[in-house]
């Protein structure tokens, strides 16, 4: 089941033609995977079990204008040894219409040595109830 979050749509995300920046949109989708994850943690700082981007990609599909009522549904849909893939879509409440898609990979590592680890039991266990 994915995970939803709402974004606010604000004037300072508006690029001169009146539509989200597409660097803002990459923002808007790590708040919803910061939420999602921080939903995991449960007031565990982030360092205990935490991951970096290693990549991410974004299909564009419609602009995003200040009306919009925006929200982001995270999947995770591959679990690796160390990494994880999660697939985010944008939508428009109004009309459900889709703004975008991304793909992201994102990489276990040990905070103290700055080296990937191999994922939790218990967090994979978790992953996989994210799809």
């Amino acid at each position: 089941m994915a995970y939803v979050h709402s974004i606010e749509v604000r004037f300072r995300d508006l690029d001169a033609l009146g539509h989200v920046n597409n660097a803002v949109l990459v923002t808007l989708i790590e708040q919803a995977r910061f939420h999602w994850w921080g939903g995991w943690l449960a007031g565990r700082p982030f360092e205990s079990e935490g991951f970096l981007i290693a990549r991410i990609e974004v299909d564009y599909r419609r602009p995003i204008v200040m009306s919009d009522e925006v929200r982001v549904e995270v999947r995770c849909t591959r679990i690796g040894t160390t990494s994880f893939d999660l697939g985010c879509r944008v939508f428009r409440d109004q009309d459900q219409a889709l703004l975008a898609e991304a793909k992201s990979v994102q990489v276990m590592l040990d905070f103290r040595t700055n080296k990937p680890v191999a994922i939790a039991p218990q967090t994979r266990t978790w992953l996989e109830t994210q799809g």
